[in-house]
């Protein structure tokens, strides 16, 4: 093998290094919006990454109508889910751990423009005072780059209008981080599990002590 061969080969591993440098550095862009008038609600999610190449918007709600035969396919295995799904304890430091992989997720911007209506005074007193009180407290927590909060009462008509977005950047590093403790968590929650079970077999006596009866 000549310098040649060897300096292209050093260059052809340098160019894949970087390439996948690129790809793990490169953010998700993901664009979470919201739109409630009355009763009325629509919820989008948009997805893209690469310069925009891949660049997906899922509706989530409402969603495309499907046939009966479909719905009731779907609301049957939803329940058959729902019925698996057991709550698990959960340890601090795992929760933290999953924190603070959410935490170092970029929050590029937070949009919320609210509209309340209500002729009963108190009620509109309430909701507003507790938005304020929460949206306070949550942009302290997630620290977004950019936020834009306006919300305005309304004492003489029944209306509820909310205009919302939120946009975060996460990338592959940042994923792979929180599935990584997420699936610890898991784990740990497993061992919490079975140690209970078998705490719960050790506290009867499996001796026999004759007639019992």
């Amino acid at each position: 093998m000549n310098y040649s061969d060897i300096f292209n080969f050093f260059m052809i591993i340098a160019v894949i290094i970087l390439i996948l440098t690129i790809f793990i550095k490169m953010p998700f862009h993901i664009i979470l919006t919201s739109q409630v008038v009355n009763q009325d609600i629509k919820i989008d999610i948009n997805l893209r990454y690469m310069f925009n190449i891949i660049n997906i918007n899922i509706p989530i709600y409402p969603r495309k109508t499907e046939s009966k035969k479909k719905e009731l396919k779907k609301s049957k295995r939803k329940r058959i889910f729902i019925k698996k799904i057991k709550p698990r304890k959960i340890l601090a430091k795992d929760f933290l751990a999953i924190y603070r992989e959410f935490k170092k997720i970029e929050i590029e911007e937070f949009y919320s423009d609210i509209y309340i209506g209500n002729t009963n005074i108190a009620i509109t007193n309430f909701v507003y005072l507790f938005v304020n009180l929460v949206y306070g407290n949550l942009i302290n927590i997630i620290e977004p780059n950019k936020f834009y909060m306006n919300i305005k009462p309304n004492f003489i008509e029944n209306k509820i209008y909310v205009d919302f977005k939120i946009y975060i950047k996460p990338n592959i590093k940042n994923i792979i981080n929180i599935l990584s403790a997420m699936f610890i968590a898991n784990k740990n929650s497993k061992k919490i599990k079975e140690e209970g079970k078998k705490y719960e077999s050790n506290r009867i006596n499996p001796k026999y002590n004759g007639n019992n009866a």
